[in-house]
């Protein structure tokens, strides 16, 4: 766990990207980790993420794209409702975090098939808080969804995010996304969390063709401490460990 924390850590701080918000962009995951609208998007190697261990709360699958959100009562092609598809609350997130940043994660596996139909991209992604159920499906001339679930925390706006999936296709953790903290101030621990999701309109090589993406929150991790943190306790360590071994040699040299 804390090895995969480091090494997704790793790369969002060496690949860090930043998205001019103020026009359409695209972030290519395939190039390295980025932020767009503050949230931090990069990928993972988590394994296993089969249903049972990776206890997704979003389960999405359509084609050739695919839109919906958390609900226990299901909405566009949301698919195995209750079970791996429904509400989540406030209190269930927890704060993971990262160079000094405090964020809520939610992970997402890739289900795409191998080779030329691998790529995939994110084209729409909201967080809501909502202290009431929501069941909206309005959308626009597109189809797309354009109704609200609560209070908008976190949109990708107009930006894209792609990604190509090398991986296992189900099985496999794919992408880690990174809220920050700050977006849900004044949300409430019993408030329902609705992540709504579209996928597969980039352009024709990003279309969803395999099984169901599906994601699961990010359980915090409690990194280790920085190296200016442990001097401080390595020094009272080595000081200790010294003292002790000059009082043994004192004990012996008495007792000779």
């Amino acid at each position: 766990m804390i090895k995969r924390y480091f090494a997704s850590a790793a790369m969002i701080a060496a690949g860090m990207l930043a998205i001019n918000t103020a026009k359409a962009a695209v972030l290519n995951l395939d190039n390295g980790s980025g932020t767009v609208n503050g949230a931090l998007f990069a990928t993972t190697d988590q394994q296993p993420t089969g249903t049972g261990v990776f206890d997704p709360f979003l389960t999405i699958q359509n084609s050739p794209w695919e839109q919906g959100y958390n609900s226990g009562s299901g909405n566009f092609d949301t698919k195995r409702e209750p079970v791996w598809n429904h509400e989540i609350k406030f209190s269930d997130m927890t704060v993971t975090t990262i160079g000094g940043s405090q964020y809520y994660g939610f992970t997402v596996d890739i289900n795409e098939p191998n080779g030329a139909k691998a790529g995939i991209s994110l084209d729409a992604f909201q967080v809501y808080t909502s202290s009431s159920l929501q069941n909206s499906t309005s959308t626009n001339s597109s189809g797309f969804f354009n109704g609200s679930l609560g209070t908008l925390r976190y949109t990708l706006g107009d930006n894209a995010v792609t990604y190509t999936d090398t991986r296992h296709g189900s099985g496999s953790g794919d992408i880690n996304i990174y809220i920050p903290v700050s977006a849900f101030a004044g949300a409430q621990a019993n408030d329902y969390i609705y992540l709504y999701q579209r996928w597969g309109n980039s352009d024709s090589t990003t279309t969803t063709q395999g099984g169901f993406e599906e994601t699961s929150l990010i359980r915090g991790v409690t990194p280790v401490p920085e190296m200016s943190a442990l001097f401080p306790i390595l020094g009272l360590m080595v000081a200790v460990g010294s003292t002790h071994i000059l009082r043994r040699r004192r004990m012996a040299r008495v007792s000779a």
